[in-house]
């Protein structure tokens, strides 16, 4: 059990640093952008708390017959919010990608990158 905790454990880090990185653009007025980021790494790191409560906490306090139940209620959790993080991120990545309108005209200002 200790290399899934441990690996739970380094997956909700990674998941806060994104959060955090979501907050960052907020905070620098990208609000859409960073709403989405935001949204997209905190629904990603419900998985693994959803592992460990679902599979460790309630399977190991009502054992028995509740495996498969316990199994599928983990499943449809998982699965529910990895697809809804990955479309939260997929939108923010376009979302960002989108060229800024300046303020004062309709004219296009263009990223350094570009």
């Amino acid at each position: 059990m200790l290399p899934f905790n441990i690996r739970d454990a380094l997956l909700c880090l990674t998941f806060l640093v994104g959060a955090g990185a979501g907050i960052l653009i907020i905070s620098r007025q990208h609000k859409k952008t960073g709403g989405l980021m935001l949204a997209g790494f905190l629904l990603l790191g419900l998985d693994p708390i959803a592992e460990v409560l679902i599979l460790s906490v309630l399977m190991g306090n009502y054992s028995g017959d509740n495996y498969q139940t316990f199994n599928w209620a983990y499943v449809c959790i998982s699965t529910l919010v990895i697809i809804l993080g990955v479309g939260c991120l997929i939108a923010a990545i376009f979302s960002a990608m989108k060229p800024i309108r300046a303020e004062t005209g309709n004219e296009v200002i263009e990223s350094p990158n570009s």
